[in-house]
């Protein structure tokens, strides 16, 4: 089975129910709101669900879902690309991979051997042959590895576009270079070998980007990957100036934007230090990355890897899969190739020398002061437990991404006494072209068995006077195992929903496109429904207002975290949560924004109190 043979025989997204929809929100909203507000929001959507609105809305929807077999797919990357923020830190994910060992001396020799076995994925994609990826033998869309190599998000106003230059052998022609950034000196490799069409051997590449090092002088200051650190619209105006200023320039930003990646050589070491490392894998100097690429990969002198890749285009599973599969193939000690300097014959590299103008100049000055000044905002921080992980999980027979969901909301329940909207990532690519959909995890079943759980163990809650006290909620202790397999089985259902496309912020999303569309035309401009402008829509996660964003990024291989990535927290007094989880350990990398009512150091350290406070709950008892 070749990679993309699957791809037409995948079902269509469908377009959820509309009465589904608004009861799933109805239930979800209530979890958080006051008997008042929830009988507001009730009103509301029960309003739009019996109204000529509504009917149009999801008629409309669902004629669209006719001719698009993906109806989301367009809107959501308009999402993406209609923000207009720098895209680190508030679009892009970065990476580091504890694989990856500090080797002195070992900058070329490791980026080589990460160069050529990320191109050997490009190869194996390009041929068909990379795995086709599934789940409980359900087969997944496979088209973000499709994105991955030679895409580039182009500035544009007042949208950017997603511009992908990736071909299979099947379909023709593709970009066969990557771009090598030095010292803020930039290089175009060809990496395939005329005579066979094979890729370069790590001993070749080796030899390339020694040469490259070597003719690099310390050019950073006035390096142009600055400019694509700054705001979408400021990034769009100052390329067209490069592209006003030379003809050549206009030929090496095609270079750049086609290549199939970016890799920067850059002269610090960045150590072990992991709460460094997961910082700086974000933002580290404002030349090292080109933000537009889907894959931006900084090799340090002292052989340590970070991976950023811009969110837009692809979702961070697909990227760290990929970093993880080049990771477990790299060398980790200090290496040399067979042939050396004269002795070695090799594919000179191209130099690309940007012209630049006084007001170019500036911009790139600019540029670097703004960078710093958004490295200051945000904080991350690596978190390990090793109480447990997925074998346990698994006697107990209750899936360990949920657990690690209810402990991340008493985390945040005990750091600061209130309950709080929170987004899982749940995949939809078992439909065409999917993504991902919204768990809203936050469930009234949750904030019972939380309540109870807070209430018997006596845990103090930040921001309370006291232990939590119950007003209108009595159990038993025995209830409270109870109340957690409640909690634990109206979680997974969520997830379930989603993963079959029976989410609802998408579809709401879905409902809102189609009414900006319809208000376009010539007829009578229609009001938003008020349950979607009701204060409580934000109050509880609507358009992008979740306390906490998480995601489960993967199981562990051979109790190694492996490639830890996050992005940004979605709220600026909120927390983003991504995780790993092994056999007997789970990793997560946490951030959050300072200068906020957020506290990273007592929310991770109450992660880990969760986690261990859950443990008595996993006993064989507890079924599916």
């Amino acid at each position: 089975m070749s990679t993309f043979s699957r791809q037409d025989q995948l079902p269509n997204l469908p377009v959820p129910n509309l009465v589904e929809t608004l009861e799933k929100y109805i239930d979800s909203a209530s979890a958080l709101l006051t008997t008042d507000e929830k009988k507001r929001v009730e009103k509301e959507a029960h309003e739009f669900q019996h109204s000529e609105l509504g009917a149009q809305l999801q008629q409309a929807l669902e004629n669209r879902s006719k001719n698009h077999k993906n109806w989301l797919e367009d809107w959501w990357y308009n999402v993406y690309t209609e923000i207009r923020d720098p895209l680190a830190p508030y679009v892009s994910f970065g990476a580091l991979n504890t694989v990856y060992n500090c080797v002195d001396g070992g900058q070329i020799s490791r980026a080589a051997d990460v160069l050529h076995h990320w191109l050997n994925v490009w190869d194996k994609i390009r041929h068909g042959k990379w795995p086709v990826t599934s789940s409980r033998g359900v087969t997944w869309d496979m088209d973000q590895f499709h994105h991955l190599f030679s895409s580039n998000r182009t500035p544009q106003k007042p949208r950017d576009t997603m511009d992908r230059y990736f071909k299979t052998k099947e379909e023709g022609d593709t970009p066969n270079h990557v771009i090598i950034c030095c010292n803020g000196c930039f290089w175009k490799l060809n990496i395939l070998n005329e005579d066979d069409d094979s890729i370069k051997t790590p001993d070749e590449l080796y030899n390339m980007l020694k040469f490259v090092k070597d003719n690099s002088s310390d050019e950073s200051s006035g390096c142009v990957s600055k400019l694509t650190s700054t705001h979408r619209d400021v990034w769009t105006a100052n390329r067209d100036e490069l592209l006003r200023v030379s003809g050549s320039n206009m030929k090496h930003l095609k270079d750049v934007e086609t290549s199939i990646l970016f890799m920067s050589l850059v002269p610090k070491n960045a150590g072990n230090d992991h709460q460094k490392l997961i910082t700086n894998a974000l933002q580290d100097e404002s030349w090292f990355v080109w933000q537009d690429k889907s894959v931006s990969i900084t090799v340090y002198e002292d052989a340590q890897v970070m991976v950023q890749g811009d969110h837009s285009n692809i979702d961070a599973i697909v990227l760290l899969q990929v970093g993880d599969y080049a990771a477990s193939r790299v060398r980790k000690q200090l290496w040399h190739p067979a042939k050396t300097g004269s002795d070695a014959h090799f594919e000179f590299p191209e130099r690309l020398v940007f012209e630049l103008n006084e007001a170019l100049r500036h911009a790139i000055s600019q540029a670097d002061v703004d960078f710093y000044k958004s490295k200051q905002l945000y904080r991350a921080r690596p978190v390990h437990f090793y109480g447990y992980g997925n074998d346990l999980c698994r006697t107990a027979k209750v899936y360990s991404d949920t657990v690690v969901q209810l402990a991340l909301q008493l985390a945040f329940l005990k750091t600061h006494g209130c309950f709080a909207p929170i987004y899982e990532t749940a995949s939809t690519r078992k439909y065409f072209h999917g993504r991902t959909e919204t768990v809203r995890g936050c469930t009234q079943q949750f904030v019972r068995f939380a309540k109870a759980f807070t209430e018997e163990k006596k845990v103090c809650l930040s921001g309370c006077p006291d232990v939590f006290t119950l007003k209108h909620f009595q159990t038993e202790k025995e209830d409270l195992k109870k109340l957690f397999d409640s909690a634990i089985n109206a979680h997974n259902q969520l997830m379930a929903d989603c993963m079959d496309g029976r989410g609802f912020d998408r579809h709401l999303l879905g409902l809102k496109q189609t009414l900006t569309i319809m208000n376009k035309g010539c007829g009578p401009k229609r009001a938003i429904p008020a349950f979607l402008t009701d204060e409580t829509w934000k109050r509880t996660g609507g358009d992008g207002n979740f306390l906490l964003s998480t995601s489960f990024i993967g199981y562990m291989e051979n109790e190694q975290p492996g490639a830890m990535g996050y992005v940004a927290a979605m709220r600026p007094d909120g927390y983003g949560c991504f995780y790993r989880i092994g056999k007997n350990r789970i990793s997560l990398s946490v951030s959050d924004w300072a200068s906020s009512r957020s506290n990273i150091d007592a929310f991770t350290g109450n992660i880990l109190w969760a986690l261990d406070a859950l443990s008595p709950f996993l006993t064989p008892a507890q079924k599916l």
